[in-house]
């Protein structure tokens, strides 16, 4: 990346350079409501146009993203599709990956919708940005005379065309992961490696309900701390409670770390939903709204008169996410006072504010979101600017770490660098959700299966980031999703078929983790299917 796109850090940095070839496009709308599913971000209007493809004067390509490299390679996959479209080399081309600021809103960075769905309009932006170069008659390595101090600002067009497939040179090939030579030496790629000048550091003090996000003890258990308790500390620069978060803040790691283990926190008791041993009976006693995916062949007369009928019960546990490493953000909070003129927006006088975080998550403009709401400002107002973190297989605690970070940030007026123990990201990291499939089966006396009778009960997984419920901000409760749909309808045909999927909210914190139910509802049909090969006294596969 050249230095003059290096200190590109906003829109409206990039729409006031010079040298350069801009393709933007209108942002999306907002999507209608879907009913039982978590709602899409929209973009804020007045952030404007979103850039997709820059190509500087130096033959230099800045690419835009709205979703993020969790490890796949898609960094790499993306570089390739840019390049191909562009005819230049891949080491030109440079990604900016889901930071808020720059990147288009494309949502989460989930079931491959980054290639299959959003590569779409960046490959179309790059294939526009080469026409137009030829249009110019000028070779796109003579871009110095071509755009000098001019700035050229196209809106994309999806009717450009795409180059062929067949005369594709680097789609398809081989290319050496381009994350993996800074990860290999060790540069500062990752969040937890993060450091800037005046930074301290914070540690928060969770309540003990690890694991719940509803009731009506979240955000209101904490009974009284002794900041006396940890007075022999040095470098402490604050303590910070708000409803049941606590959170401590220190010159040095140290300091906080200590300080963490050390402050004297009292917590009223609380009444959860009780214990989880028997998780069947959990999910069971869980209220359920039954909505019926498919119905036909009548299930219930078919199983009547089956031969054989077998009803079978398959359990799928709570899974702890568990990355590699505790999550880890960084958040800059800067006030100003305004003392120019209204601008229309803000009056004179009045104090402007913003927030920059630095975080690992998968889904940044929801993050910048609930970063907003959580500190009473304006969605642009805050910067998510998306580093590398440990990993993931859905969501972990990245998202809950970065609202940490922004309300200690806040609290000290500084730089604040907050890294989660290993205790507190496997206690309230949102949990890949349980399931309970019941199965009803039967055969005909050749043994040829006759009727299949699904149900599966799926507690729901919408997980609001952490510091919102501790807060308060928003109300804690329980709200029910239709997520447990995924895979419910089986992959085999049987004469007569019902599947029903029992809507419920959830008893545990729960959020994404490999699939989204599509995991637990095919264990259950590879399992059934094989008891009823049993039954029939054929192989499984037969």
């Amino acid at each position: 990346m050249t230095p003059r796109a290096r200190q590109i850090t906003s829109r409206e940095d990039l729409r006031s350079a010079r040298g350069l070839l801009l393709i933007v496009r209108e942002p999306l709308p907002p999507t209608a409501p879907v009913p039982g599913q978590p709602a899409f971000v929209a973009s804020d209007p007045r952030e404007g146009l979103e850039p997709l493809i820059a190509v500087w004067d130096d033959a230099s390509v800045t690419a835009f993203h709205g979703h993020v490299d969790l490890g796949t390679g898609l960094r790499t996959a993306l570089t390739q599709i840019v390049a191909e479209e562009l005819d230049v080399d891949p080491s030109a081309v440079h990604l900016v990956m889901g930071s808020t600021a720059l990147a288009p809103n494309q949502g989460a960075t989930i079931a491959s919708a980054s290639l299959q769905i959003h590569a779409k309009p960046l490959r179309i932006a790059a294939a526009q940005a080469r026409q137009w170069l030829v249009s110019q008659g000028t070779p796109a390595v003579d871009l110095t005379t071509l755009l000098g101090q001019r700035h050229v600002e196209l809106q994309l067009d999806l009717e450009v065309p795409v180059k062929p497939s067949e005369h594709y040179r680097i789609v398809g090939q081989s290319l050496p992961r381009i994350d993996i030579p800074a990860k290999a030496m060790g540069e500062a790629v990752f969040v937890h490696d993060m450091r800037i000048p005046g930074m301290l550091h914070g540690r928060v003090i969770r309540p003990p309900y690890a694991g719940y996000d509803h009731g009506d003890f979240v955000g209101r258990t904490l009974e009284s701390i002794d900041r006396n308790s940890i007075a022999t500390i040095p470098g402490i620069r604050a303590v910070v409670v708000q409803g049941d978060f606590v959170g401590v803040v220190a010159e040095r790691e140290e300091f906080a770390e200590l300080a963490m283990k050390t402050l004297q926190v009292n917590w009223k008791p609380w009444s959860g939903p009780g214990p989880l041993d028997d998780l069947t009976r959990a999910i069971r006693s869980n209220p359920s709204t039954p909505r019926e995916l498919i119905n036909e062949g009548g299930v219930d007369e078919a199983l009547a008169h089956a031969e054989i009928t077998l009803e079978r019960t398959y359990q799928w546990p709570y899974q702890m996410h568990a990355s590699i490493g505790p999550s880890c953000a960084l958040a800059v909070w800067e006030e100003s006072k305004e003392s120019k003129e209204s601008d229309g927006e803000r009056p004179a006088g009045t104090t402007a504010t913003r927030l920059r975080v630095w975080a690992g998550t998968q889904n940044p403009h929801v993050l910048r979101a609930d970063l907003a709401q959580l500190m009473g400002i304006d969605a642009p107002e805050v910067d998510v600017v998306r580093m590398e973190a440990a990993g993931c297989y859905g969501r972990n605690g990245a998202d809950d770490v970065a609202a940490d970070a922004a309300l200690l940030a806040r609290a000290v007026g500084a730089p604040v660098r907050v890294q989660l123990t290993r205790e507190q990201e496997n206690a309230w990291d949102p949990k890949g959700a349980a399931q309970w499939m019941q199965v009803r089966g039967g055969l005909n006396a050749d043994g040829k299966p006759v009727g299949y009778d699904f149900q599966t009960s799926y507690p729901s997984n919408g997980a609001p980031t952490l510091a919102l419920l501790l807060t308060r901000t928003i109300e804690p409760r329980a709200q029910a999703y239709e997520m447990g749909d995924r895979t419910a309808q089986p992959p085999y045909q049987y004469p007569a078929l019902r599947v029903t999927v029992n809507d419920m909210a959830p008893i545990l914190r729960a959020s994404w983790l490999r699939g989204v139910s599509a995991l637990p509802n095919s264990f259950a049909h590879e399992s059934f299917i094989d008891e009823l090969a049993t039954a029939a006294g054929v192989d499984p596969v037969e």
